[in-house]
């Protein structure tokens, strides 16, 4: 390994906290980042982390040398994307993020169509609920749910995140259909709640248009959706369920949607997040195709009859959405970031693993 090699898995020990981080990432053993890492620090004559039995830090010096090897892995990425766009043909590998039913609802579809068409890239599509480093875990993409906030990620926007109240044809019949809020509040259900946020409630709009919100009678609260689609269909209560993870239960009367006339609010928009600016073609195309794939209307919700009319449909798109739904993906859009609205996953926020304050302190190895 060479010296900016070595400088590039400082970078990692810096972004990612340990020694035994970077060894998992490259299937190594720890003791051999080590060695790399000391190798680097005789190499250039400085002392870059300072050692004890339980934590690491960085010296003054290495973490001037993170923020040069950042540098160093940005020129490389770029490169690599000049001479992939100006190559013949289409190869490499796409890695991408995302929570388990969205991933295998949109991810799945736009990744088997791209296959057909370039049959040398290879994927690596990580379905998890887990908080995830774009930067610093070597992420190309990752789809989530979320409102858009400044932050050095970029976010290019699919489709805004419709809602839909449900229940069992055998639950209607044991309990009745609800014909209002008080009823429809009164009834078992089925929420979605994280570590740090319960979201057992609906959001909606009153006759005035004023947004309000309405408490649900939690029977089963948990951060995953397809649990609650599930416990919908045996008929356990009533379940708030985006539409994108529905399938065909509404068309083929397994879940009957309930208060439609009720003007649910979306919740948030489902986006497509990268780390870069210049993405590479591979990425680019990816991400159109991924656009092609779902439509307009979105597929999922073509699969409900009559959904564009159900719930007041607002589909007066929100301005952050409406400014970039038009355009193809191969022009970058100004650097935002998303923090996810808690809907299909945790509260996500992705980090800005560029910041050059995450080099200033280095969390324990405790391995």
């Amino acid at each position: 390994m060479d010296t900016p090699s070595r400088i590039l898995m400082l970078v990692e020990v810096a972004e990612l906290g340990s020694f035994s981080e970077v060894a998992k990432r490259r299937e190594m053993d720890r003791s051999v980042v080590s060695k790399h890492i000391a190798r680097l620090e005789q190499e250039l004559g400085l002392r870059l982390i300072n050692r004890s039995t339980r934590s690491l830090s960085l010296t003054e010096a290495g973490q001037a040398m993170v923020e040069q090897g950042r540098s160093l892995r940005e020129w490389i990425h770029d490169t690599e994307t000049m001479a992939e766009s100006l190559g013949q043909g289409l190869s490499g590998r796409l890695k991408i993020s995302a929570p388990g039913v969205l991933g295998r609802c949109i991810g799945f579809h736009a990744m088997r169509s791209f296959h057909a068409q370039y049959p040398d890239v290879e994927f690596d599509l990580q379905l998890e609920e887990r908080r995830v480093d774009l930067i610093a875990e070597g992420y190309d993409l990752a789809l989530r749910v979320g409102d858009l906030e400044d932050s050095n990620l970029i976010a290019q926007p699919l489709a805004l995140n419709h809602l839909l109240i449900g229940a069992s044809p055998d639950f209607i019949a044991r309990v009745g259909e609800p014909r209002d809020l008080k009823q429809l509040a009164s009834l078992p259900a089925l929420t979605w709640s994280s570590r740090d946020l319960q979201v057992d409630f609906l959001r909606y709009r009153d006759a005035n248009g004023v947004v309000q919100e309405q408490q649900l009678n939690t029977l089963v609260r948990t951060s995953e959706v397809e649990v609650i689609r599930n416990g919908v269909l045996a008929g356990m209560g009533i379940g708030v369920l985006p539409a994108f993870a529905l399938g065909n239960d509404v068309r083929d009367g397994s879940i009957i949607p309930l208060m439609t006339d009720l003007p649910l609010e979306p919740f948030g928009v489902i986006n497509m997040i990268y780390p870069h600016r210049q993405l590479p073609l591979r990425t680019r195309l990816f991400m159109d195709i991924m656009r092609e794939t779902i439509g307009s209307p979105p597929m999922w919700e073509q699969r409900i009859p009559g959904f564009d009319s159900m719930y007041g449909k607002r589909r007066e798109t929100p301005a952050v959405f409406q400014a970039k739904a038009s355009g193809s993906v191969l022009e970058p859009v100004p650097s935002r970031s998303m923090k996810c609205t808690p809907c299909v996953v945790d509260d996500l926020m992705e980090r800005p693993a560029s910041q050059a304050q995450e080099a200033s302190s280095l969390v324990e190895d405790l391995t």
